[in-house]
């Protein structure tokens, strides 16, 4: 039976191809020309939509990443210790916070003050040598005052006796006063000395004490870096353990589903085979009957036929004419 006609201008052609095409053409030079005159005024909301669009973005890029450092621990914690090794290298510029050099620091510093010391006990022994010096001069010129104011006596010059007297007296009197000073130069001299000796003495020992414990805390820190590499082999980083822990649950979840998957299509198959196996069953029991039958000579019981009558010309027209009226309706 043939098909019914289609009422299109070109079938089996693109729809460009078609006669509305004019149309669209039309509607599309339009459009192009309507933009193209409007340029000037559309370019500029293009621009600030675009930028106001990746300032939107950057805003709720802000928000997020303030959202993130008010809830989440893990992120106050690397700041915590962030923070913490700033303000540590910060104050390293200007402290030295290692032990060992706080210590050798320290050792630095009292040898500068024993430097000092021992120049100041040179500066007192100085002083006692001066003083020393001044009281033997002094006694000298007390002997030699004295001889002149005895000569003078000797001579009858009253006067010139009591002014060598009055002069040996005074020298004297400034020996007296000097001689404690002498005295307590020369024993702060001493203690001086006793307290320098003593401090050399510390400085060596806090040398060697200090020397021993940097050798001890390298080999510690040595022995720890290689222990803690073990321990993080035995027990795992934390961090790293956690998104082990995460990403093994997501794949036994996953596993868990394809398995699922898998079983319930194993399921709706062997459903499926066992339909099909009876139906191929039902199908060969029908076949075999159906080829016993033909082999026994029973063509039109195997067909389910009944003998058509014979048909004249009238019959088969109106059949004929039924079949169009109906096609029609």
């Amino acid at each position: 039976m043939n098909a019914l006609p289609s009422f299109d201008s070109a079938p089996g052609l693109p729809k460009w191809q078609q006669p509305e095409k004019v149309a669209g053409r039309v509607v599309l030079i339009g459009l192009v020309g309507t933009a193209v005159y409007f340029w000037g005024s559309i370019l500029p909301f293009l621009v600030d939509m675009v930028f106001d669009t990746v300032k939107l973005g950057i805003g709720l890029g802000t928000l997020f990443v303030l959202f993130l450092l008010a809830t989440n621990k893990r992120i106050h914690a690397g700041l915590w210790y962030a923070g913490q090794r700033v303000l540590r290298s910060m104050a390293g510029i200007f402290v030295n916070t290692n032990p060992i050099g706080i210590m050798e620091d320290y050792i630095s510093n009292t040898e500068k003050e024993a430097r000092k010391m021992d120049a100041e006990v040179t500066n007192i022994e100085g002083a006692h040598e001066l003083v020393k010096r001044k009281l033997a001069a002094n006694a000298a010129q007390i002997k030699e005052y004295l001889a002149l104011a005895d000569s003078a006596t000797r001579q009858g010059e009253k006067d010139a006796a009591e002014s060598y007297a009055m002069r040996a007296a005074q020298v004297q009197d400034y020996n007296q006063r000097l001689q404690p000073m002498a005295t307590t130069t020369a024993n702060v001299t001493v203690v001086m000395r006793q307290i320098l000796k003593a401090a050399l003495r510390q400085i060596d020992g806090s040398k060697f004490k200090v020397n021993l414990l940097k050798d001890e805390y390298q080999l510690a820190k040595r022995t720890s870096s290689g222990m803690r590499a073990a321990m993080n082999i035995l027990r795992g980083d934390p961090d790293k353990k956690y998104f082990f822990d995460l990403a093994t649950d997501r794949v036994a979840e996953d596993m868990a589903q394809q398995l699922g998957q898998i079983k319930q299509a194993m399921r709706y198959s062997q459903e499926f085979v066992k339909e099909m196996d009876i139906q191929n069953g039902v199908m060969s029991e029908k076949g075999q009957r159906l080829l016993d039958q033909y082999q026994k000579g029973e063509f039109n019981a195997v067909l389910n036929e009944k003998p058509q009558a014979p048909q004249n010309i009238l019959t088969t027209k109106k059949a004929s004419d039924d079949a169009y009226s109906s096609l029609l309706d």
